[in-house]
């Protein structure tokens, strides 16, 4: 039996197979999708209606597909090492900082918010968890959390841009951030921590070494 889009897809209706393939790609290349984003809405609620149909086809290729229940998010996640993002190592510290300030603030919120930092928590944070000497410039800061701010993981209140010199700014804390650095308890977080402590320590000259 030879096998085609139309037998493999024959719970979804004729007229939205055509969007499977490209939905697939999206997981794969963009790595969530949003229930609260506009351009993902309509995507997001796709996948959750077939949810079975992407598990079996992200599988079929190698990769499982998760969902933040909670969070309304989508995450297609390489089961092997050849698929995975390789971030760079201020970028690796920089997620294990917002992964911390993210679990210090989300106690103190209600259930239905995300928590909010401040661009000088970001940077003091950073520069505790890393040492003074591997604080960052301007150019350098401005350009990290862009990149992490198109990965998803952190967000501009009220769609402004990001002001690194400003340290009242405000950053909204994706859910995704506890997708992309799954921490359970406070003993594992201190461990991830001094993980990167050693890690800063031997990669100092190697920008291009992330841990994550």
């Amino acid at each position: 039996m030879s096998f085609t889009p139309d037998n493999l897809l024959t719970d979804i209706p004729e007229k939205s197979r055509r969007d499977v393939p490209r939905i697939v790609n999206r997981l794969l290349g963009q790595t969530f999708l949003y229930q609260d984003v506009d351009t993902d809405k309509d995507d997001y609620y796709f996948v959750y209606r077939h949810r079975a149909i992407f598990d079996g086809l992200l599988a079929l290729a190698g990769f499982s597909l998760l969902h933040d229940d909670y969070h309304r998010i989508f995450q297609a996640v390489s089961d092997f090492s050849y698929c995975r993002a390789r971030y760079k190592l201020d970028e690796s510290l920089m997620i294990v900082v917002l992964r911390k300030l993210y679990e210090e603030k989300i106690e103190h919120l209600s259930l239905v918010n995300d928590p909010v930092v401040t661009i000088g928590e970001v940077r003091e944070e950073f520069r505790t968890i890393t040492g003074k000497e591997r604080d960052l410039g301007i150019i350098q800061y401005e350009a990290l959390l862009r990149r992490l701010r198109s990965i998803g993981l952190i967000d501009t209140l009220n769609g402004r841009s990001i002001d690194v010199r400003d340290s009242e700014s405000r950053l909204r804390l994706r859910g995704s951030v506890k997708l992309i650095l799954p921490i359970q308890s406070a003993d594992e977080l201190e461990a991830w921590l001094r993980k990167y402590r050693t890690g800063g320590d031997d990669s100092e000259n190697n920008e291009d070494e992330g841990i994550l």
